[in-house]
């Protein structure tokens, strides 16, 4: 039983409660990790690598539980997704540990929450989007606490592959909602507007290096602009055909999205709308006022407009697509009035239906939008309660649901092996 424990704490890194509060997973990347390229060229094998990714994941499902076979007790792994361990991994939002900060509260942070979690953290995942050496993926997570809320946060990942291991993983998350649910019960300290470029927590791994005014990418750079404020408004879907004529396939969809792109930099909204096709919606991973049914972007954005004291960069990266989706990731950045600045990063999947965009699901650290704009805003007067039943799923389909131990979890009789029989 010791060698298993052992193996638990040592796999520190279990998705949710890593993305939530920024567990150090430099203890399990290989000794001799490096830090991977920042240009990507699409080259890589796009099939290979979800099956790669989906056996890992299978195989570790089939050990999720001990063995009452003779001779197989050890045969259990609590981490989800088999070998998969990523040689860097990063996430998009601020982490409440510190370097400073004592192994007490170290401890109380990361198990405050799940040390009354009753039951399995459970993890479903999308279909995976996938092109050359990349592999995205939109999933969601379910952990039951004791105390009456349900942390069921919302999520996307990219990661990078080469030579069948998975070199950097990328993660986006609601930020807010975990702050909501992990934060009272482990007493997370209360994160601050910044007053400079923001860093991401790199989980323990040596950040790439920027100079303290410099606005910090991790992806290769392919446009960047300063975006006309008047250009956060929601979108009205034009009633008119599609901007770009071409074949359909993933050419045609990657070109929409440029497309798209140089739009917004030109400041034409009436243009943009044109890439919009009836009935589109836009979700964005959180709670209110984002979820399915969003404020509209002039409410949302209100108060970086009002309070703005800069241009708006814009810095958007590679694309990755498919026959009926588009990703992509973008970086926003302004000062603001007050010497704070406004430095968000996001994630977008595009589905693209008959050569336009009919629906747009985003990511972005949603507890530094409340930090920064919900101080002054209309919508952030009223508090979010913690939640106790799941919300809608960002997902449009499920692959695959999965289940491990919660880490810092309570020693539940699930996962202990059975006792050996006499005689």
């Amino acid at each position: 039983m010791g060698n298993r424990w052992n193996r638990r704490e040592f796999m520190l890194g279990a998705a949710a409660l890593a993305a939530a509060v920024g567990i150090e997973r430099g203890a399990i990347a290989a000794p001799d990790a490096s830090a991977p390229r920042a240009g990507n060229g699409l080259v890589g094998d796009p099939g290979g690598n979800k099956a790669l990714l989906n056996k890992q994941r299978e195989g570790a499902q089939l050990r999720a539980l001990p063995s009452a076979i003779p001779g197989e007790e050890d045969n259990f792994t609590s981490w989800p997704m088999g070998s998969e361990r990523p040689l860097r991994s990063m996430h998009s939002n601020d982490s409440p540990i510190t370097p400073d900060m004592s192994d007490a509260d170290r401890a109380r942070i990361q198990g405050g929450f799940a040390s009354q979690a009753l039951g399995p953290t459970f993890l479903s995942f999308g279909p995976m989007l996938a092109e050359g050496k990349y592999v995205v993926e939109e999933w969601e997570s379910q952990i039951y606490g004791g105390n009456g809320t349900l942390y069921n946060n919302q999520y996307i990942t990219v990661r990078e592959l080469e030579g069948g291991k998975v070199t950097l993983s990328h993660q986006y998350n609601d930020s807010h909602h975990a702050s909501l649910i992990f934060g009272p019960p482990g007493k997370w300290p209360a994160i601050k507007p910044p007053t400079g470029p923001r860093r991401r927590n790199h989980d323990g791994h040596t950040p790439p290096a920027f100079a303290p005014g410099e606005i910090e990418t991790v992806f290769e750079v392919r446009d960047r602009f300063e975006l006309d404020p008047r250009m956060l408004t929601s979108v009205v879907p034009a009633d008119s055909a599609s901007p770009l004529s071409a074949k359909p396939g993933i050419a045609a969809n990657r070109a929409l999205v440029q497309g798209l792109r140089r739009a917004r930099a030109a400041g034409d909204q009436a243009q943009v709308n044109r890439f919009y096709g009836p009935g589109f919606r836009h979700f964005m991973a959180g709670e209110r006022p984002l979820g399915w049914s969003p404020l509209p972007m002039e409410e949302l954005y209100a108060p970086l407009l009002k309070h703005l004291a800069s241009p708006i960069t814009v810095i958007y990266g590679p694309m990755v697509a498919d026959d009926t989706r588009v990703f992509e990731q973008m970086d926003i950045f302004a000062r603001l009035d007050d010497g704070t600045v406004y430095n968000n990063w996001h994630a977008f999947v595009h589905e693209i239906r008959d050569g336009k965009i009919v629906q747009t699901r985003e990511y972005l650290d949603t507890l530094h939008l409340w930090v920064v704009l919900g101080r002054w805003a209309e919508w952030g007067k009223v508090p979010v309660p913690p939640r106790s039943s799941p919300r809608r799923s960002n997902l449009q389909g499920i692959a695959a649901t999965i289940q491990y131990p919660t880490t810092f979890g309570p020693d539940l009789e699930r996962w202990r092996p059975f006792e050996p029989l006499l005689g």
